[in-house]
């Protein structure tokens, strides 16, 4: 009776163990990662800030101005967010990469241009294409520097467990990007906890014959 009791909680452990799940991550991009709020056109902060994702830039600098969109004129709701713009300078296309610390089920962000046109691919741990999705936003609204700007919502979902994602506007163009949203795969919590109870299993099965 002992034994069969012992069976049954060690194996309920497993199953927690391995039934235990991440959580859904949404970054909004409002504050630094100590929680300073930014405030406008000349805040910037590093790529790799945040957890759970890397954002790397087509800026060699691996840094990112943050723009504050408030502007009186906007004609639909404007986007706070990071802004990559470095193809109008040096005439690079403008892209960001994320790279996610652990594959995710699904990713949905807001974005704006100049003219709500963007490119996402999407890339499975290997580095295989998961697909191409084309959009055209459209929402608009004036952004601080008195720029109409064309925006719109991707959500990706469905395709498998993506790795990574490349999001381009068109050549030349600026780009706003804000409240990106993921689900990381669900993982063990514990895989050695997860090895130590099947072998004690094996031992309690051993000592019964």
């Amino acid at each position: 009776m002992k034994t069969s009791f012992s069976v049954v909680t060690l194996s309920a452990g497993i199953l927690l163990a391995v039934s235990t799940s991440s959580h859904a991550a949404f970054i909004d991009f409002n504050t630094q990662q100590n929680g300073t709020p930014y405030v406008g056109l000349g805040d910037s902060f590093v790529a790799a800030e945040y957890d759970g994702v890397v954002i790397h830039d087509s800026d060699p600098s691996a840094s990112i101005t943050y723009v504050n969109e408030t502007n009186p004129l906007n004609v639909g709701t404007a986007i706070n967010g990071y802004y990559a713009n470095i193809g109008a300078f040096a005439d690079v296309q403008t892209h960001l990469m994320l790279d996610f610390s652990t594959v995710v089920t699904d990713v949905s962000f807001d974005y704006a241009n100049p003219q709500g046109y963007l490119t996402v691919s999407a890339f499975d741990s290997g580095g295989a294409s998961l697909g191409v999705f084309n959009y055209n936003g459209a929402g608009s609204f004036v952004n601080q520097a008195g720029f109409t700007m064309g925006a719109g919502h991707v959500d990706i979902a469905g395709i498998g467990n993506i790795a990574s994602l490349l999001i381009e506007p068109n050549f030349n163009e600026a780009l706003i990007f804000d409240n990106l949203n993921f689900h990381p795969v669900p993982v063990p919590a514990a895989l050695p906890l997860l090895l130590s109870g099947l072998l004690g299993l094996g031992l309690i099965k051993r000592r019964v014959a």
